[in-house]
């Protein structure tokens, strides 16, 4: 564990009256789900997080130096029905998710954190209950990477992100058009370093 902790987490690991704890942020459409491994609320940087008593199993965190894609499957237990409810009925995939590692004092402040892991959010299972259970897995940059693209710079991509943004208009003309660089009587205008030596070896 200790190839995932800074310096400054294993100092304070090492304090008396400290604890370790799982922290995850999820991305959802309607906002963010922050939990946490231990009981109550527990509070960093102005933020509440959720304790569930127990965030269920993470898997195997693994680290390279290398880009590759991984991905970690995270079963989250004692979540309240009403959360459950929500992230059932939300759009998830491919938004943001992270599993961190934090120290808890006996305040319930957070007094240092370290990523464990952090992806995209990919298949999600739920099992409603009282509490309830989510198992979702959370891909690396590395599995988005290997995805082939099926979008395109065109305009109709470019509508269908963002209706109404003009940038990619006039790209199936200009992929069309033809254009003379260089070409003695048919430069193409404009003014500038470049056209005015060409002009010059016109003349001569």
């Amino acid at each position: 564990m200790n190839q995932f902790m800074t310096p400054e987490m294993q100092q304070w690991l090492r304090r008396p009256n400290i604890s370790a704890i799982l922290m995850t942020e999820l991305d959802f459409a309607s906002g963010m789900l922050r939990l946490h491994s231990a009981v109550g609320d527990a509070l960093y940087q102005g933020i509440v997080y959720k304790g569930t008593g127990v965030l269920g199993k993470v898997g195997m965190v693994k680290q390279s130096g290398q880009v590759q894609p991984y991905r970690l499957r995270l079963t989250l237990s004692g979540i309240p029905q009403e959360l459950a409810s929500i992230a059932l009925t939300e759009h998830y995939q491919n938004r943001q998710g992270s599993l961190y590692l934090a120290a808890l004092d006996n305040f319930c402040q957070i007094v240092a954190r370290d990523t464990l892991f952090s992806g995209r959010m990919d298949v999600m299972n739920i099992r409603l209950g009282n509490p309830s259970t989510i198992q979702l897995d959370l891909n690396s940059r590395g599995v988005d990477w290997k995805n082939p693209r099926n979008s395109r710079y065109t305009d109709a991509d470019q509508q269908a992100r963002q209706p109404g943004d003009k940038f990619f208009e006039f790209v199936s003309q200009m992929a069309e058009k033809e254009i003379f660089w260089g070409v003695p009587g048919k430069a193409v205008g404009g003014s500038g370093g470049g056209g005015g030596r060409g002009t010059a070896q016109h003349q001569r």
